[in-house]
């Protein structure tokens, strides 16, 4: 029976394999024959501009996978099919249909913003409109926010439309200036905008127009066809944000504006504000498909390197997105169904009550296996907590039996809570991989090359220097067990395979320290292991570098480092051409060794030159590994396999240390896997003593903050606003209020309007509710498990959260009834005391006395009760909750403006209780009543929020954008006032009307527009061109006077370590720190007073500043606008005593005029951000040094600063000396106080004043801060009092810059692109 059972299940099993045969035939014809019909339809659907007859090279493959997907569908939008006419003939590519669609756009003439994951290919959208703006003889201007990154699409522009059709213009560097395809850095963009000036003002001829905005300033923008703002996102940035939209506000109405940003929440907004703004219409194209190039996402820690969510394709740029999750990518429930496995269900359901993480799709939450290492690190940390709570026999009997439940602790909770964060501590810390073991890993897995991202310019080079050292360490290492187990050359080849292959075999094993072996090859080797192999060793490492470029050292490179003999050979070819052609700045052979290597930084603190040559290295691989902070995220193009992001969090605003934001992260993850170089690209996090992988990916799936206004108007801006409106604020009015915070405010009241109508008067009081609820969904996603278990407990479970509220009020009502109660027996007791004497004679106070003293004893037990009552209130969870609120809204952690913003709303119509008071638990159980009573009524009927598809979070967003009040407007009144103080404008006789005033603007008004410096006007005030003219910081003086009178000299406070230093005994023109010489003239000014102090102060630093040389005088404007070195530098007494006399003479002139500038700025409320003025001496040494001649290093050796930092200091101070030098010919009337002229508009700077400064840009234009940006020709001349002899004409070395196109140089302004570096 038995056998005739299996011989019918083998002749079952046998049909079955010979049916599925034949389906699997029948399958495979029908595969072909789909095959064959999708050939021929591809070959009919395609464009013959599709096809590309040349052999399609290695970096184009991917593209060409990607773009034949677009192509086998129809295409039915009109504007993909022009853009696909118009520009396919300008790429080698296939243009995707996004990319198509943009390109429609701009031939229709519409505004564009093309938002696309980092990689996607949005510069194509921007050059489709250089390529549109070309081929119509028009101009255009390719703009980006870093100076690298403007020095890269400059090589690239000039390959695709020529050298002589490209230029470029940053503060570094000027090249071919006036080309008809312009790149430069977005500041210097904005400040061509703001003197640009629309046709129809264009063609007024207005006098003070002419003279103010020169012929050449309006002619750069009047052919302008479009811009391209690259990086638009940046509009969000802090300090640098504003630049971005003023550069939408103020660019010229015949300009198409075409914005290239990374994904972002409210784009479509950003779209509708620069429609309304430009009143040209305007696109929002996205590409919604993803990255072409897809991301995956690892984690690194000792163990090794694992997937970080238990779908590998899942995560923000992953083949399948965030699953769904907030609309992102492809859904669980689309994809293809697996079977469920039990350790799917342990792994990803468990155990996510146990550490919190997020309810997010399957396929995102955390890989099972660091899960469950995360579980084990939990286990053994509970151990280890229990067994230090236990002392002597109790710790022996936890030993023996770990389940005793009759052990008690011996500590208290909190006691235990400290001690179980310091033991996690030890346990992350014991977590973070080394650098070396990663790259080793990285390597093996094959995700080399890779830019290793670290916050730290000293980290980024002592990485490099690491990483080279355990290099050798392990090749040392190599090389000492291939002596000890030598392979004997003189075997036979008739020698068993076996015996070769077990020599081979031995020669790849390696032994620990505790004598386990493994092999030198494996992947599974832990960090922990590899280090006890090595250091358990004895090798030697040579440390000395010498001559590294010899031909004899190249082979050793080559074994020990990351490249080949033919790459190591070209990168050693590569530096000495380097080192030949640049003797002074030539690489250190500490540097050429990691080169050689494999290995390199690049950072701010690195010299241009220097971080070019890195580029270039990495982009033609010779170079596997960079170290770099996150400038290098910024768009530069380097063919990156892997990224790897070694810190999660980041030294803020006041030191505190912030996780890093989620744009920030993918912004650098995106560098990974570039489009057209690799088929994907991975981001691995790197396991930190503070972070984890839990961190890791709520960085990752959390939403990206939507960009926010920066605008803020500064005195450059008002001049030139000013300019605009012909002398009227109408203009300069308009244009404040078309700053995107305005329009969100504008929109914000547009929908609350909606809701307002819909609720009518119980409005308020949804609100209010509203934000009661919002402030608690606040707090509970601020608090979190592992800031507070028991708190995060009841905010999440709603019905906890009512019993606790019902909880407190009880015993708050009891603890109010048994205060009551001591009250009145207080009050009885009281009124037995106050008993007259005449009741102790007639007897009575004895009988009262029992009474008394039952009272008394009444009293006591009552007050026993209100502490027990006190005490229950106190160690209450809603008290717990209102000192974790407390605690939130007076940190900076990220999500507290919410929880502010819910708080004030709540408070709105409370009378009683102050704005800034501390949340109590009382008020938390009346937000917690609301927000039952509002869910009550939403089961009833729908809310404000649900009946505008509006959510409590977005409601309160309008309600904090409709209500902030917006002061753009009344910081450009203030900065009117100031100028008008400075006489750098003067109301005209047509400004009778108060309400529509019209001004002139003056002499050194035209400065102050021209100069695009942080504080221009304090530029101008500092160099003597502008003061106080109508003595608004009067009261200052009297100040002054009053502390003279009392015996106090000291009017700055600045010079107080100065009196008892010898150096200042030999400078006594000046009188008890006024600033004013001991000479005739100025007695004779304080005598008769002839003119005001102001004035008279502004005349004697012209005369100061005439004086000067012009080494000296470079050394001065670097206190001016050159920022304090890093590290602090040098005390300001020791800075000072470096400085020459006559510069002592000046700073000390300066200062006054910086307190007077800063009263005036005071008095008037000008915003912080437009009224920074500095006298920064740290700097004055080695600027000063540098224009007298000295070399480089000698250089470097005064500053003590990264050589990066010293030539953006020196380019720094470089582009002021220029802009100042090339400011307009202006007469300039004497304001010397023996003329006893009162001068009611300032001047300007001095001829004299701008002659030095050209010479010293010239003298400081030297290698290797060599800039080729030219001056233009001025032929100075003073009408009042200077002779011929007064006039320096410029020398034949200036007058060698006058001949070529760049002659009329527009004044640039400062990068700031240096990053923020812990």
């Amino acid at each position: 029976i038995l056998w005739n059972q299996k011989e019918k299940k083998a002749v079952l099993i046998k049909r079955k394999h010979l049916l599925s045969n034949a389906k699997q035939e029948q399958l495979k014809m029908l595969m072909i024959l789909i095959l064959l019909h999708i050939h021929v339809a591809a070959a009919f659907l395609t464009p013959q501009s599709f096809v590309d007859k040349s052999p399609a090279t290695a970096r184009r493959s991917t593209l060409t996978q990607y773009a034949k997907k677009d192509s086998l569908n129809a295409i039915d939008d009109p504007f993909e099919i022009l853009g696909r006419d118009t520009f396919q003939k300008y790429f080698e590519f296939p243009i995707d249909s996004w990319q198509a669609k943009a390109g429609g756009e701009i031939v229709e003439g519409r505004n564009v913003i093309a938002c696309a994951p980092t990689g996607a290919g949005k510069t194509v959208v921007g050059e489709m409109a250089l390529h549109l703006a070309f081929h119509s003889g028009r101009n255009a201007i390719y703009t980006t926010p870093l100076k690298a990154l403007s020095n890269q699409k400059f090589a690239e522009l000039r390959s695709s439309f020529g050298s002589k059709n490209v230029g470029l213009a940053t503060g570094d560097m000027s090249i071919n200036r006036g080309a008809q395809i312009m790149v430069m850095t977005t500041e210097v963009y904005r400040n061509m905008a703001w003197r640009a000036i629309d046709e129809e003002i264009e063609e007024s001829e207005d006098e003070m127009l002419d003279d103010v905005i020169s012929s050449k300033g309006r002619s750069e923008l009047s052919n302008l066809a479009c811009v391209v703002l690259d990086e638009f996102h940046y509009m969000g940035q802090k300090g640098r944000g504003g630049v971005w939209e003023e550069c939408v506000i103020t660019s010229p109405s015949h300009t198409q504006i075409v914005a290239l940003s990374a994904t972002l929440p409210n784009a479509a907004n950003l779209a509708q504000w620069m429609q309304k703004v430009s009143d040209r219409h305007s696109t929002l194209i996205m590409n919604d498909s993803g990255r072409p190039v897809p991301l995956r996402f690892m984690y690194a820690n000792r163990d090794g390197i694992e997937f970080i969510f238990s779908n590998r394709d899942a995560g923000p740029g992953a083949p399948l997105g965030l699953l769904g999750y907030r609309g992102d990518g492809v859904p669980e429930s689309q994809q293809k169904k697996k079977k469920k496995t039990k350790s799917d269900e342990v792994g990803i359901t468990k155990h996510l009550e146990e550490f919190g993480i997020p309810q997010y799709p399957k396929g995102l939450q955390m890989n099972h296996k660091l899960k469950s290492a995360m579980r084990k690190r939990s286990e053994r940390i509970n151990r280890l907590v229990a067994k230090r709570s236990l002392e002597g026999d109790d710790r022996r009997k936890f030993q023996r039996n770990r389940r005793d439940d009759s052990v008690e602790r011996r500590i208290s909770p909190r006691e235990e809570r400290k001690q179980r964060e310091r033991i996690l501590k030890q346990e992350m810390r014991k977590e973070v991989p080394s650098l070396h073991f990663l790259v080793r890993r990285l390597n093996q897995i094959d995700l080399l090359p890779a830019i290793f991202f670290l916050f730290s310019r000293v980290g980024c080079d002592e990485a490099a220097g690491s990483i080279c050292h355990q290099m050798k360490k392990q090749a040392a290492f190599k090389a000492s067990k291939e002596q000890r187990s030598p392979i004997d050359s003189n075997d036979k080849k008739g020698r068993k395979s076996r015996q070769r292959s077990a020599k081979k075999e031995d020669s790849l094993l390696m032994k620990d320290g505790k004598g386990r072996t493994f092999r030198s090859e494996s992947n599974f080797i832990t960090e922990e292991t590899m280090t006890s192999i090595i250091d358990g060793a004895d090798i030697y490492v040579d440390e000395e570098i010498t001559n590294p470029l010899e031909d004899e050292n190249l082979h050793s490179y080559a074994d020990r480092g990351l490249l080949t003999y033919s790459q190591v050979k070209e990168v050693a070819s590569r530096i000495k051409l380097f080192n030949e052609a640049n003797e002074e700045i030539k690489f250190s052979d500490e540097n050429i060794d990691r080169f050689l290597h494999g290995v390199g930084s690049h950072h701010a603190g690195h010299l241009p030159a220097h971080k070019a040559f890195v580029e270039s290295l990495f982009r033609k691989q010779l170079m596997r590994i960079v170290f770099a902070t996150e400038t290098l995220a910024a768009g530069i193009n380097m063919p990156a396999r892997t990224t790897v992001i070694t810190n999660m969090a980041k030294r803020g605003e006041g030191g505190t240390m912030n996780l890093l934001e989620t744009a920030n992260m993918l912004q650098m993850a995106g560098r990974a896997g570039r489009r057209g170089m690799d088929t994907d690209g991975t981001c691995v996090l790197v396991a930190t003593p503070f972070e984890g992988v839990e961190e890791g990916i709520d960085i990752l799936i959390s939403e990206i903050k939507p960009v926010e206004s920066q605008f803020s108007p500064g005195y450059a801006l008002a001049v030139n606003l000013i300019a605009r409106g012909k002398g009227k604020l109408d203009v300069a009015q308009t244009l404040v209020q078309k700053s995107f915070a305005i329009w969100e405010k504008q929109q914000a009241q547009e929908k609350l309007e909606t809701v307002k109508e819909i609720h009518g008067d119980a409005f308020d009081e949804i609100i209010e509710q509203v934000a009661h609820e919002q402030f608690l969904d606040c707090l509970n996603d601020l608090i979190g498990k592992d800031r507070n278990k028991k708190v995060f407990d009841i905010l999440e479970d709603k019905q906890l959260l009512k019993k606790a509220s019902k909880s407190f009020t009880g015993l708050n009502q009891i603890l109010n009834l048994e205060e009551s109660t001591l009250g009145y027996l207080e009050k009885e007791l009281q009124a037995i005391n106050q008993i007259d004497d005449d009741l102790d004679k007639d007897g009575m106070l004895d009988l009262l006395s029992e009474d008394n003293v039952n009272i008394e004893t009444e009293i006591l037990n009552q007050k026993r009760r209100i502490r027990k009552a006190n005490e229950d209130v106190s160690n209450h969870i809603m008290t717990y909750m209102a000192v974790e609120a407390n605690t939130l809204l007076k940190s900076s952690i990220t999500g507290v403006d919410d929880l502010k913003a819910a708080l004030r709303l709540s408070r709105k119509n409370s009378v009683d209780i102050e704005a800034d008071s501390n949340v109590t638990p009382t008020e938390l159980t009346y937000f917690v009543k609301s927000a039952v009573t509002m869910n009550r009524k939403r089961r009833k009927q729908k809310n404000a929020a649900k009946s505008n598809d509006m959510g409590n979070s977005a409601l309160i967003d309008q309600l904090a954008n409709a209500e902030e009040e917006d002061d753009s407007l009344e910081d450009l009144c203030a900065l009117i006032n100031v100028l008008q103080a400075y006489g750098c404008i003067v109301p005209t006789d047509e400004s009778s009307d108060k309400s529509s005033p019209s001004y002139r603007i003056t002499t050194a008004g035209e400065n102050v527009g021209l100069l695009g410096l942080d504080n221009s006007l304090w530029a101008l005030v500092a160099m003597g061109g502008a003061w106080d003219v109508l003595e608004a910081s009067a009261d200052l003086d009297k100040f002054k006077a009053e502390l003279n009178s009392l015996g106090t000299h000291d009017n700055s406070g600045l010079f107080d370590d100065f009196d008892d230093d010898p150096l200042f005994d030999d400078i006594d023109e000046f009188d008890n720190g006024s600033g004013k010489e001991h000479s005739a003239e100025s007695q004779e000014v304080e005598s008769d007073l002839t003119v005001p102090l102001p004035q008279a102060e502004a005349a004697t630093l012209v005369d100061q500043l005439r004086a000067l040389e012009p080494d000296e005088i470079a050394g001065y404007v670097s206190c001016l606008v050159a920022d304090s070195p890093r590290g602090g530098g040098a005390s300001v007494l020791s800075s000072f005593q470096q400085l020459s006399h006559e510069q002592q003479k000046v700073i000390q002139s300066s200062l006054l005029s910086l307190e007077r500038l800063s009263e005036v700025q005071n008095k008037y409320s000008v915003d912080e951000t437009a009224r920074k003025v500095q006298v920064e001496l740290g700097t004055c040494e080695v600027v000063t040094a540098w224009t007298a001649g000295c070399s480089w290093n000698e250089a470097l050796e005064i500053s003590g600063s990264a050589p990066g930092d010293l030539v953006r200091i020196l380019h720094r101070v470089l582009d002021s000396l220029r802009q100042i030098g090339n400011l307009p010919v202006n007469a300039v009337r004497s304001i010397n106080a023996n003329a006893g002229i009162i001068q009611m508009e300032s001047t300007g700077i001095h001829p004299d004043v701008r002659q030095l400064c050209r010479e010293a840009a010239t003298a400081m234009d030297r290698y290797p801060v060599k800039d080729p940006l030219p001056f233009e020709d001025d032929e100075d001349t003073d009408d009042d009092h200077e002779s011929d002899e007064d006039v320096d004409h410029e020398s034949d070395e200036d007058a060698n810059h006058e001949s070529d196109e760049d002659a009329d140089q527009v004044p640039l302004i400062k990068d700031n692109d240096e990053e923020v570096e812990g």
